[in-house]
C-alpha cells in the first residue's frame, strides 16, 4: 500500500517536471522569437526614419520659392540668355 502511493506519487512529479520543463522550452521559444521580432521592427524603424527624412528634404528642395521661381522662368520662358561676347579686331 505505501509503495504504490510513493509510485504514484514518483510517477506524478515525473510528469509534473516534464510538463514543466516542456513549458518552459516553449516560454525560452516565444522569448527569443519576440526579441528576433523586436530587433527587426527597430531596424525597420531607423530605416523607415532615414527615408522620411530623404523625403522631408527632397519635398523641402522642390518646395522652395527658388526652385518654383525657376521652374515658372523655364515654363514661361523668361530664362536669361548668357550675352554674347564680341571680339573688335583693332
Amino acid at each position: 500500500m505505501i509503495k504504490e502511493k510513493h509510485l504514484i506519487s514518483i510517477v506524478f512529479l515525473i510528469v509534473s517536471v516534464f510538463m514543466l520543463s516542456m513549458e518552459k522550452i516553449k516560454l525560452s521559444w516565444e522569448i527569443r522569437t519576440l526579441h528576433n521580432n523586436y530587433q527587426n521592427l527597430q531596424i525597420e524603424n531607423q530605416n523607415l526614419k532615414d527615408l522620411n527624412i530623404k523625403f522631408l528634404t527632397q519635398s523641402n528642395i522642390e518646395n522652395s520659392p527658388g526652385t518654383i521661381e525657376k521652374k515658372a522662368k523655364e515654363s514661361l520662358g523668361m530664362i536669361k540668355k548668357k550675352p554674347k561676347r564680341i571680339y573688335s579686331n583693332e
